[in-house]
């Protein structure tokens, strides 16, 4: 028994509550289930995923962040989801619209409780996630009563490994290009912002910005959009955006 983090309520806790959730780490599993990790020296072999005990109850593992989970697994790994490759602002974007199977309250809530539990965890992989206790917890209020908020409310910009041909004619992804790293704080000024990468993928979740910033999300209300980049186009990317905020530049065509 214990304080769920979520529900404030005293309840039986989950001896096991996965902050990143286990779908997303399919390509990194070998044989026997084992979880490869790459680390700087060397390759890390382990039976599990990042998860923490204790910090849960039952309802709000299951009712609540497993319902969202489940909806993100389908709409990331399933068949019915078909996204298109078009061109925004000169760059190659991979995009979803107009699709039933998209429902922006639910990926946007998935997206918010992926940096909030992130955030309330004690797992050393999380440390340097630690949000200011208004945003953790206006966070638990909109993933608590179901509310995803706008999307330029705690924004996220999600940007994919580079798309590479394949020798069959079709599109790919190296798996080498997709590791899962320790997440990332920048911050300057009134800028700041969380980088979590998992396989590959870069969730950039901006938590204040200045005004003046009219940021362009990858999420809206019947659109889902996701750039490609480079781990080096990245870390130019993100020093172009804050040198932009610090002169007072329009931004809002940074980012897709």
């Amino acid at each position: 028994m214990g304080i769920c983090k979520l529900c404030l309520q005293k309840r039986k806790l989950c001896k096991k509550s996965h902050i990143i959730p286990k779908f997303h780490y399919k390509f990194l599993y070998g044989s026997n289930n084992k979880l490869i990790y790459l680390n700087f020296k060397k390759l890390q072999v382990r039976y599990n995923s990042e998860y923490e005990g204790n910090i849960l109850c039952q309802g709000c593992e299951g009712k609540i962040l497993g319902k969202l989970d489940c909806y993100a697994a389908e709409l990331i790994n399933g068949n019915k989801t078909v996204f298109h490759l078009k061109q925004i602002n000169g760059q190659k974007c991979l995009v979803l619209e107009n699709s039933s199977n998209y429902d922006y309250s639910k990926f946007k809530l998935f997206l918010l409780s992926l940096l909030w539990r992130t955030s309330i965890s004690s797992r050393p992989f999380f440390k340097t996630i630690k949000l200011q206790p208004q945003v953790e917890e206006d966070l638990r209020l909109m993933i608590l009563n179901n509310k995803p908020g706008k999307p330029r409310k705690y924004p996220c910009l999600i940007i994919l490994p580079p798309l590479v041909s394949t020798p069959n004619g079709g599109c790919g992804f190296i798996i080498f290009d997709m590791p899962t790293m320790s997440p990332r704080h920048e911050k300057k000024d009134e800028f700041e912002a969380y980088d979590l990468v998992i396989e590959g993928i870069h969730y950039i979740f901006i938590v204040s910005m200045p005004k003046i910033w009219n940021v362009a999300p990858s999420l809206e209300a019947n659109k889902l959009i996701m750039g490609f980049a480079s781990t080096r186009d990245q870390e130019k990317l993100l020093r172009e955006i804050m040198l932009m905020i610090k002169q007072n530049k329009d931004t809002s065509n940074v980012l897709i």
